[in-house]
């Protein structure tokens, strides 16, 4: 990728410096970046700092783009080891706020009218400020009801498009020239985080993901997502009601009403990963609100994961044959679960897998800390080249959030437990005689159908070629081989006539005595003899040489 020169490459020197501070001028060194000279005026952070630290912090410094790309990597357990995940999971999105009067232009700019015609109070100091957007506190004129206001902050795309271009660079960089990073395929990996970060931008999509939910929430009395303002909605601005409420840390409940609340919280969870397959992505304590009837509000739908009927099953079967210790049953269901290489070492999967699940035996017998075992699985699965789907790993991450947000309210939750009915339930629709028999008709449904359909595809191909729209390419192993045999066989014998008829014609001028003689004998018939000689030899050699050069077994 080629770089803005003037636009990027003030800030590429600004990330290569602090990459170097944060010492990995080293893998610097092995591109083309300019490591070697710049290392020599930026001071290094202390040989102390362990190497994981060492990468949350250089993100920290590197800014909005960079600390993005690290959160969503803390949800990449196929990527990267757990060390560094709970590293990312610290990383702290300190973005002072943007003065309201550079804020203002771009909300009316997206509500396509001043701030009076719509809202009747408006606070312009923000409830909180991220790297994207702020949010602020409002009443809308016509409603009478208070609402969050959330807008994009000016420049950010572009900024972080800008930032997204250098890194691209030089990850391709890295890519090509340190052999020890090849295997990772740091650009594909890029391209799926920038993907994310591009929808990340688009706050439309936030406001589909709550909706989704709540059409399809089963505990609406227990857990919901604000209602949003669709007529409102843009894809940098995003209103939905106003919601009054603490975090799960701060609540202060009756033990009784907070293990009521904290189960209310897992059964929703398994809710939507086992029955409706729609779950939220990063369910952690900063994203959830108590309200002070004892609900759940999940904030924050940014981030949302889909599981089709056929992984949920699979994700069963993983959480049976956990609880079982099973690391063949396992390692059989890695190998369902997603994209394997053709030369994978099936022993040494199985040995990972057996070494995690002897790591948690403790936490498995009792079947605590599912999530954290499924994480490390997910990495295990990674790190042999099984790919597994997104959702997945970003599944293995909601579980250890929601555990951790749940044992906030109520430090005997046991998330296990509460899943026990949901998963029966599953394994009931899985396997009950009539399901299964809707199932095994339409599998014979759907071929039958596609048996009946073959003649006309047939047609439909053959009439394409008739036409000529579909071009028919045929080669045989072997025939361009023959092809040039042939073809070498009649220059050959062309040269024979040729050599012959200069031998005749030669004997037949040399019989007439045509002058200019020469040595007695006609001049023209004895050149006629000497090329006849040189091409007779030419054909000898060529017919030697190539009795050497040819491999009978390249037919």
């Amino acid at each position: 990728m080629k770089l803005h020169l003037i636009r990027d490459v003030v800030r590429a020197k600004e990330i290569v410096s602090i990459l170097i501070k944060y010492r990995f001028d080293q893998i610097l060194k092995q591109t083309d970046t300019p490591a070697s000279w710049l290392a020599k005026f930026v001071p290094s952070s202390s040989e102390n700092i362990p190497l994981y630290r060492r990468i949350r912090l250089a993100i920290e410094e590197l800014g909005p783009t960079f600390i993005k790309i690290g959160q969503v990597l803390s949800t990449r357990p196929d990527l990267l080891p757990w060390e560094l995940i709970k590293e990312l999971e610290a990383l702290q999105d300190r973005i002072n706020p943007l003065p309201f009067e550079t804020i203002q232009p771009r909300l009316e700019k997206e509500l396509g009218c001043p701030l009076e015609e719509v809202f009747s109070e408006f606070d312009d100091t923000p409830t909180a400020s991220a790297s994207l957007g702020q949010i602020y506190k409002a009443r809308m004129r016509e409603e009478s009801r208070e609402v969050a206001v959330k807008i994009q902050k000016p420049g950010i795309r572009r900024t972080m498009q800008s930032d997204l271009e250098i890194i691209s660079w030089l990850v391709d960089q890295i890519h090509a020239n340190v052999e020890a990073l090849t295997a990772y395929d740091l650009p594909t990996v890029l391209e799926e985080l920038r993907q994310g970060l591009m929808l990340e931008l688009d706050f439309s999509n936030e406001a589909r993901n709550a909706s989704v939910f709540n059409s399809l929430n089963q505990f609406p009395e227990q857990v919901f997502a604000p209602e949003v303002l669709d007529p409102f909605t843009t894809s940098r601005l995003l209103i939905t009601e106003w919601i009054d409420g603490q975090a799960p840390a701060r609540a202060n409940f009756t033990p009784q009403l907070a293990r009521r609340i904290a189960e209310a919280g897992g059964n929703s969870f398994f809710s939507q990963i086992v029955i409706t397959g729609f779950f939220h992505g990063d369910p952690h304590p900063g994203n959830i609100l108590v309200t002070s009837d004892g609900r759940l509000c999940l904030l924050d739908w940014g981030l949302a994961g889909q599981l089709t009927t056929r992984m949920r099953y699979a994700l069963i079967d993983l959480f049976e044959a956990c609880s079982k210790r099973d690391a063949a049953m396992v390692t059989r269901i890695a190998l369902r679960l997603g994209r394997t290489p053709h030369r994978m070492q099936r022993t040494q999967l199985e040995k990972d897998i057996t070494t995690v699940l002897f790591k948690y035996d403790a936490d498995l017998r009792r079947m605590d800390n599912i999530g954290t075992v499924i994480f490390e699985l997910v990495f295990v699965f990674g790190s042999n080249g099984i790919h597994v789907a997104r959702d997945y790993t970003l599944l293995a991450k909601a579980i250890i959030s929601i555990e951790r947000t749940a044992t906030l309210l109520d430090p005997d939750f046991n998330l296990a437990s509460v899943g026990k009915p949901f998963i029966k339930r599953l394994n009931w629709e899985r396997w009950n005689p009539s399901n299964l028999a809707r199932h095994v008709w339409g599998d014979w449904r759907e071929k039958l159908t596609q048996l009946s359909e073959l003649p006309q595809d047939l047609q439909r191909v053959l009439h394409r070629m008739e036409d000529g729209e579909l071009p028919l390419t045929l080669e045989h192993k072997g025939v361009n081989r023959a092809t040039n045999t042939i073809h070498h066989a009649f220059s050959r014998l062309s040269l024979a006539v040729i050599i012959g008829s200069l031998i005749i014609g030669s004997s037949i001028v040399i019989k007439t005595g045509i002058k200019p003689l020469l040595w007695g004998y006609p001049a023209l018939g004895l050149i006629g003899y000497l090329l006849s000689a040189g091409l007779g030899a030419y054909v000898a050699f060529d017919i030697l040489r190539s009795g050497r050069t040819t491999d009978p077994r390249k037919d």
